[in-house]
């Protein structure tokens, strides 16, 4: 019997480790620049969105004091008698109401005018004019308001005082012009346009239904006939007679002598004196001190100004108006303006 030598295995059983998970790699990019970049803007941005959002607060809150007043807001300095200044200036247009806008609107300068006229420490007012005129009612209007005032009114002309801005100023006590002021033009004027040519180009056509030949008077496609154009001519002596009259009575001169005047043209302020239709030659300074005189105040006057800051319910409405507002809003507007008749004491001419 063959005896077998056992020996231990040296073998020793594997035993299995748990291996740990695979590590997931995340790659972040470095974003510091990117927000130090933000930070800066922020920093920049801040102070002036809060610039910005306390300024319309403030004018919120201005808007609405100025709505429920019902009216301009006089500013003036100091204490004492007064000397109020009326601007005029722009293209002279009709308004009933004394909201803000473009130009001259006759019920902002009226409601100023009334607001001078009320005020018991303002001794006198100066109305600065500088404006070429402009619609006939406005003017009117205007004029009309200047003649009803009880106090001492001296004009100031600035750059043009032509037309309907010296239809306005006539009624004044005195009046001052620059050496360079444009003033004068007395005198109407309409302007009728005839697209006929070019409309027919577009392919533009036009079919008229009216009770009667002169209904589409001032069409632009068609020329006034020899009829409407005697019409048109009959309202316009009938208007320029009206500022002859106003001229003659505001400066007492004779109407012959302001017809002599009253070509239509433009004159200097040095003309003016010589002509008449102005009394001095000055600036503001001047008619605030010629003012000051004739109200009887002594020394230095305390002057008012008006400010019109628009309602609440106008600020609402331009916002409105300007989202909605189209181009061919726009286009409509402008044909309009230049397709509708009217008459205007306006000088066209460079200013």
């Amino acid at each position: 019997m063959v005896e077998e030598d056992i020996q231990p295995s040296l073998e020793q059983p594997k035993i299995q480790v748990p291996q740990p998970p695979p590590q997931v790699i995340h790659h972040h990019r470095d974003r510091s620049g990117i927000w130090a970049l933000i930070g800066v803007v922020a920093g920049f941005m801040l102070p002036t969105i809060s610039c910005g959002m306390l300024t319309l607060i403030t004018f919120i809150g201005l808007t609405i004091a100025s709505s429920s007043s019902g009216g301009p807001t006089m500013t003036s300095s100091g204490f004492g008698d007064a000397v109020a200044i009326v601007r005029v200036q722009g293209v002279i247009s009709a308004s009933d109401d004394n909201v803000s806008g473009t130009g001259a609107l006759s019920g902002v300068v009226i409601a100023d005018l009334e607001a001078a006229a009320s005020d018991p420490s303002v001794k006198a007012i100066v109305i600065r004019v500088d404006s070429p005129g402009g619609g006939v009612t406005g003017s009117a209007q205007i004029y009309e308001a200047v003649l009803a005032l009880d106090k001492p009114v001296v004009v100031s002309m600035a750059g043009t005082a032509a037309s309907g801005g010296y239809y306005i100023s006539a009624p004044a006590d005195y009046i001052f012009a620059r050496p360079d002021t444009l003033t004068g033009s007395i005198g109407v004027i309409s302007t009728f346009i005839n697209a006929e040519e070019l409309l027919d180009n577009l392919g533009v056509q036009e079919t008229v239904i009216a009770t009667g030949d002169n209904k589409d008077f001032g069409s632009y496609f068609n020329d006034l006939t020899q009829e409407q154009v005697e019409i048109w001519r009959s309202i316009t002596n009938e208007l320029f007679d009206e500022f002859v009259r106003v001229v003659a009575e505001g400066r007492d001169m004779s109407e012959a002598d302001v017809r002599e005047l009253a070509d239509g043209r433009v004159y200097s302020g040095r003309q003016a004196l010589a002509n008449g239709l102005i009394d001095e030659l000055g600036d503001l300074d001047d008619a605030i001190k010629k003012a000051a005189e004739l109200g009887g105040i002594s020394g230095d006057p305390r002057i008012v100004r008006f400010d019109h800051n628009p309602t609440l319910e106008e600020l609402l409405l331009g916002f409105s108006t300007s989202f909605n507002r189209t181009k061919a809003d726009e286009v409509n507007e402008l044909i309009l303006e230049f397709t509708s008749p009217k008459v205007e004491y306006r000088y066209i001419g460079p200013q």
